[in-house]
């Protein structure tokens, strides 16, 4: 009777041992099944994946690269999102809890979780990139070393690194200033505040005592590698403020009109700024020139640099921004101007007498007047003008053609610039002193002065004046428009 007993308990058993094994195979089956079914979904992703870098490869890179419209595309889709998170949207859709307690709790929940999420995935991402950043600079870092070569080729490629380096200046501006390609100029007038009301407050965009800087010159002061003069120099020299973040534009010449630089006369003849340039804050000076060759396939870049301006440095306001790269150095002299108007020589006109600048002639200006007071032997005090060096050249026959002073019809000088900073300097509580001083001076024909005069002229925040000076027996007749300096373009 045992025996059978005992294969009845080893029958059961084994009955249970299969089923338990049956349920250990159906569950093996199941994870087995699942398992094929994610590989199924992962390989499905990765075609899709594939695909997706296929149709966005423009130049048939394989699946194994990373493509850089797939990079734009990934900083597009995370600048939006940014972009959304920046926004106040408080007032239209609270992300909080309401007066009931239930809405929206579970889509700031939610919202909370995929914070999380982001915060990790991001990071395992960074962890992934570093490799290939660190080799990047690697390679980068062998790149500039330069060493072994010779100094025309070194000088081709740290150029190539100096324009690398301008396009990247490029791209962020057009970042950071969305609404604004780089070439485009600034459209803001100098004469923005021209005609407002005399007597009446100014409005909230308008600085009535503005901080503006006052250039002077720019100047090659030295040149190397194998670099001889004369150059033949074209390009573009241009300011950018926070006033429109907009080029204003203080020399430009295209390649047909270049101009001829030479070690007596290494200044470029420059042109603008086209208004104010507003030192409040922050100014980039861009500097883009080129030597011009004996066809345009053999010019070559002679500068691509920028210069961040964020104050004067000196006591007097006085600085000399220098650029400097392996082909050359230049020196941009400009002045800080604390308290300032911005003025527009509408017109000079040469009125009645004879014809004074018939052997060409200088017209300058300086704001504030530069003066001295020096004592001659007798004991005499005389004012003596130490502006030469701080002077806005308006006009000199020296650049025009054949030396000759470009007029119109009734007199009117055609004048090379046009737009200089004012300081506002208080005579009193209702008027202010005569601070901007225009000088004019006529040549002989022998090249020295024939005649000079100057005038000095009174401040305006806005409005229109008009001013006389008699010269070699001439009447000279200038006309001035005043007005504040624009802090924004955005009424």
């Amino acid at each position: 009777m045992t025996a059978p007993m005992t294969s009845i308990h080893e029958e059961e058993d084994e009955m249970v041992g299969a089923t338990q094994g049956e349920k250990e195979m159906e569950e093996l089956c199941c994870e087995q099944q699942i398992e094929n079914e994610e590989k199924k979904e992962v390989l499905t992703h990765e075609d899709d994946e594939e695909s997706e870098v296929s149709d966005d490869d423009d130049g048939g890179e394989s699946s194994s690269m990373i493509s850089k419209r797939q990079i734009r595309k990934l900083c597009e889709e995370l600048q939006a999102t940014l972009s959304l998170l920046k926004i106040d949207i408080e007032p239209a859709a609270p992300l909080r809890e309401d007066d009931t307690g239930e809405w929206p709790l579970p889509t700031i929940h939610s919202i909370l979780e995929q914070f999380k999420d982001l915060r990790r995935r991001t990071s395992r991402l960074r962890g992934k990139l570093l490799p290939f950043v660190e080799r990047y600079e690697e390679e980068q870092a062998k790149r500039h070393t330069y060493e072994g070569l010779d100094e025309e080729e070194k000088a081709r490629r740290m150029m190539e690194r100096e324009e690398e380096f301008f396009d990247s200046y490029r791209q962020g501006t057009e970042f950071s200033s969305p609404r604004v390609t780089f070439e485009q100029q600034t459209t803001l007038s100098p004469m923005y505040f021209t005609h407002w009301t005399p007597g009446l407050p100014l409005p909230y965009n308008a600085e009535t005592e503005g901080v503006s800087m006052q250039v002077y010159s720019f100047k090659i002061t030295e040149i190397m590698c194998d670099l001889r003069w004369p150059l033949q120099v074209y390009g573009v020299v241009a300011a950018r403020d926070n006033s429109d973040r907009k080029r204003n534009i203080i020399f430009d010449r295209p390649r047909h009109n270049c101009q001829k630089l030479t070690s007596d006369d290494p200044f470029l003849r420059l042109t603008g700024p086209s208004r104010a340039i507003m030192a409040l804050s922050p100014v980039d000076f861009e500097v883009q020139l080129k030597l011009k060759g004996a066809t345009p396939t053999t010019d070559r870049s002679l500068m691509n640099l920028r210069e961040h301006y964020i104050g004067s440095t000196s006591a007097d306001g006085l600085d000399t921004l220098t650029f400097e790269n392996c082909l050359c150095t230049a020196e941009l002299r400009v002045e800080e101007l604390s308290s300032s108007v911005q003025a527009t020589f509408v017109s000079v006109r040469v009125r009645g007498g004879p014809w004074p600048f018939e052997y060409g002639g200088r017209i300058a200006c300086s704001s504030p007047p530069h003066e001295v007071v020096c004592v001659d032997p007798k004991g005499i005090a005389q004012v003596v003008d130490d502006s030469s060096c701080f002077q806005v050249v308006l006009l000199d026959s020296h650049d025009c053609v054949c030396g000759k002073m470009p007029v119109g019809k009734y007199g009117f000088l055609d004048l090379s610039r046009r737009l200089v900073s004012v300081e506002l300097r208080k005579e009193n509580s209702r008027q202010f002193k005569d601070s901007l001083k225009v000088f004019f001076q006529a040549y002989s024909e022998s090249g020295g002065i024939a005649a000079q005069a100057h005038v000095k002229i009174r401040p305006k925040p806005c409005n229109i004046s008009q001013h006389t000076c008699d010269l070699g027996g001439s009447k000279v007749e200038i006309t001035v428009a005043w007005s504040a300096i624009v802090r924004t373009d955005l009424c």
